[in-house]
């Protein structure tokens, strides 16, 4: 991707999955599907679906926060960066664990950390890295709060349609047919997933996560939740937990990832999407968002 720079998403899965098979790894029909969401969330790529195209990010150097000096990189990769870089700057490596067995592993995330972050921007620089500064705070503070689209029309007759159901066994999914009152419908056209949101007798156009969110809050279901773990200069740092089915939309998930510069974690048993060395103030921010209130927990 880092030498190619762009190009279709089908392409790419598909190459995706057959390196897959080549490390003895059997990925789903979705695995390679989310393994693109998770390289937009590490900020390593920007991903396009409507157009179906995506497009390698620049390389650039991100502070983590609360992380005591400690920057990860992002986005395009040259073959040789990680030796030019670690001949001028303390690197660390760390592969990625991988506890979802239906998940491929992204990329090993690449540490630099130094005392002075002008030595540090010099290094960057002459690698053609750019250091952006703390790319998760900057990210959460920008966010725009999910809305409903514009006005659209309601499905055809008789297309098929399921709607969103929340609670039960199945936690979050959705089931055939049109909702009883209002909520997030979806139905396909030409092989694509659409979603509508049905407010009474309208009809508004949405996506997947922002229409999910937006069913959620009418329903006043609280989903995520954090905990504080420590206090860096007075600021308390914790875990983040989202229920499962409740994707976030790219640029939250980016904010979240991008605190730690490790992809998302999944508690099986809990069934939560887990990130790490999250602020307190990011976490309201991202919450905030998706028109949700963080639930503290000790």
């Amino acid at each position: 991707m880092s030498e190619t720079s762009a190009g279709d998403i089908q392409d790419l899965r598909q190459r995706v999955t057959w390196l897959a098979r080549t490390a003895n790894l059997s990925p789903g029909k979705t695995a390679s599907g989310r393994w693109l969401r998770d390289m937009s969330a590490l900020g390593h790529a920007e991903v396009d679906w409507d157009r179906g195209r995506w497009a390698i990010a620049p390389a650039t150097a991100t502070l983590l926060p609360a992380g005591d000096g400690t920057v990860v990189l992002t986005g395009r990769r040259p073959l040789d960066l990680i030796d030019q870089l670690e001949a001028e700057c303390a690197l660390f490596v760390a592969e990625p664990g991988v506890t979802d067995e239906a998940r491929l592993p992204t990329p090993a995330t690449v540490y630099l950390q130094t005392e002075s972050l002008a030595e540090l921007d010099q290094a960057l620089s002459a690698n053609e890295v750019r250091y952006v500064g703390c790319a998760a705070r900057g990210i959460a503070q920008r966010l725009q709060r999910v809305e409903l689209g514009e006005p659209a029309g309601q499905p055809a007759w008789g297309t098929p349609v399921e709607h969103l159901v929340v609670g039960g066994a199945r936690g979050i999914d959705f089931a055939r047919g049109l909702p009883d009152g209002d909520g997030l419908c979806r139905f396909l056209v030409n092989g694509r997933q659409l979603y509508r949101y049905r407010v009474g007798g309208d009809w508004h156009r949405t996506e997947h996560a922002p229409g999910i969110w937006w069913a959620l809050a009418e329903r006043h279901e609280r989903m995520v939740r954090w905990r504080s773990e420590r206090q860096v200069h007075g600021e308390d740092i914790g875990t983040l937990f989202v229920d499962q089915g409740a994707p976030l939309p790219p640029l939250q998930a980016r904010a979240l990832v991008l605190c730690s510069g490790l992809p998302t974690q999944f508690g099986n048993t809990a069934r939560t999407a887990i990130y790490r060395n999250i602020p307190r103030s990011v976490a309201d921010l991202v919450a905030r968002s998706v028109r949700q209130v963080v639930s503290v927990i000790d």
